[in-house]
């Protein structure tokens, strides 16, 4: 699998690409980023997680980031598998981070990725 270094998409006059595990959390952190109705080709792609999180703290919200952050993973990034007891919300002062543990199809290795929701 093929995939866009984001954010350094252009460097040079070229192209920048990643692969395989990369490529997987590049495009997590894509649909993640991205909210619900805001891209033109593909209105359904993303999240709404960024109207959550500024909103009081609570394990009701922490169980909608994970159905969020699941239902993402599900529908965008078919190249991992995981189970919603394997998502974590962790609070870092003012960050916000997920924890993934996942297995990538390609090498059957469980592996584990964090991505900050907070970072632009």
């Amino acid at each position: 699998m093929n995939s866009f270094s984001f954010p350094n998409i252009f460097s040079g006059g070229k192209t920048n690409l990643v692969y395989d595990k990369e490529a997987a959390k590049s495009n997590l952190k894509l649909a993640l980023g991205a909210t619900k109705m805001s891209l033109l080709g593909d209105p359904y792609f993303g999240t709404n997680l960024k109207k959550y999180l500024y909103e009081q703290a609570d394990t009701v919200l922490a169980d909608i980031l994970i159905d969020e952050v699941y239902s993402a993973i599900q529908v965008f990034i078919p190249q991992i598998v995981t189970q919603r007891k394997d998502i974590k919300i962790i609070l870092d002062g003012t960050d916000v981070l997920v924890q993934v543990q996942y297995t990538y199809l390609n090498d059957i290795i469980p592996d584990m990725f964090i991505i900050s929701l907070t970072e632009e």
